[in-house]
């Protein structure tokens, strides 16, 4: 987490901020107060350092929020930003994996994507060589009620379905890629008809030694000039028609 502007252009005036942390049970988000962080400073958190309890299928996203009026233990919907923050770009935080000497992050803000969103992504990130490949798929809504939905996984090229995965919502879903066999000239494609979210590629060397994470960007990040998410839209419509589910 880092407490300082990230453009000199924006006028925001420096503060002291408290830092709280959000995860939800499926029911209610859980609010705790976190730490507190001086204007200018950073400081690193673990997922262990929160106390929640892991499983082997599910990793609960946990949000850290700048707050300057506490919140109640148990929410209803994930309260909104108190603070305004710089927008070119937007205010930055960092999320990342370590593994013994290696480490990999991302421009870790998220915002709440809406319920009746969907997400289209080709996956040029597959890696050989001794890696272990798996695509990472971050999703968070403002409901704390967990909530069920179905990636499908495609053979871009022929267009044979290769695999359905159930995931949930504000969960940071993992699904092993190795298995699936792709050859280096086959691009996949990945299909969720009522949910969205940011798209990852990470891989793990078989010896423990390197990591890399990267995400792809929606079809609206290719479109110069216009209507951005209309054609989006229209290229999302055009394949899920062409992509029936078998």
């Amino acid at each position: 987490m880092h407490n300082f502007s990230p453009n000199t252009w924006e006028k925001i005036t420096p503060s002291n901020k408290t830092i709280w942390a959000l995860y939800t049970d499926g029911q209610k988000w859980i609010s705790k107060e976190l730490d507190y962080l001086q204007k200018g400073e950073t400081k690193t958190y673990y997922y262990d350092d929160f106390g929640i309890k892991k499983e082997s299928k599910r990793s609960p996203i946990i949000l850290l929020q700048f707050r300057k009026s506490p919140l109640s233990g148990n929410l209803d919907t994930l309260p909104l930003h108190e603070f305004k923050f710089t927008k070119t770009p937007e205010w930055r935080s960092t999320v990342g994996f370590q593994l013994n000497n290696s480490q990999t992050s991302y421009q870790g803000e998220i915002n709440p994507f809406p319920q009746k969103a969907s997400l289209l992504t080709f996956h040029p990130f597959i890696q050989y060589n001794n890696v272990e490949n798996h695509f990472v798929f971050l999703n968070v809504e403002a409901s704390p009620i967990y909530r069920k939905a179905e990636i499908e996984i495609y053979n871009s090229e022929t267009k044979i379905l290769v695999d359905k995965v159930n995931i949930l919502n504000n969960h940071a879903n993992v699904i092993p890629l190795n298995k699936y066999g792709f050859k280096q000239n086959e691009l996949p494609l990945f299909i969720c008809r009522s949910m969205a979210g940011i798209p990852f590629g990470f891989g793990i060397s078989k010896t423990k030694e390197m990591l890399s994470m990267e995400h792809t960007h929606p079809p609206a990040s290719f479109v110069i000039h216009g209507e951005r998410f209309l054609v989006q839209k229209q290229i999302k419509q055009n394949w899920f028609n062409l992509l029936k589910t078998q």
